[in-house]
């Protein structure tokens, strides 16, 4: 595969108050990158926050926040503030870094 051909890269993603994930990041996210941790400690949350941003793009926000029962079933529990969710990543090799934020508020 060439340097043009190759798809976009995740080179890392933030997220606030997710379900279980209070507040994480993770760096440095590699091609294959593998999540261990016991029962209930975030890694299908980790997935579902990228199924999340597939359904806002198709389906729109409102649909895919009504989906998951809106902020009474996503926000942490315990947590005050808005659900947040930062990927960076590059088109292709050697451009610049871009960044999607978004914040979800009450």
């Amino acid at each position: 595969m060439t340097p043009n051909t190759q798809p976009p890269r995740i080179k890392s993603l933030h997220v606030q108050n997710y379900e279980t994930l209070k507040d994480i990041t993770l760096e440095e996210i590699t091609p294959l990158t593998v999540l261990l941790g016991p029962n209930g400690s975030g890694k299908s949350t980790v997935f579902d926050v990228f199924a999340f941003l597939a359904e806002c793009f198709s389906d729109g926000l409102r649909k895919a926040w009504d989906r998951r029962g809106r902020f009474r079933e996503l926000r942490s529990r315990d947590q005050d503030g808005s659900i947040v969710i930062e990927l960076q990543y590059r088109e292709r090799p050697g451009t610049p870094l871009i960044t999607y934020h978004l914040a979800i508020v009450e």
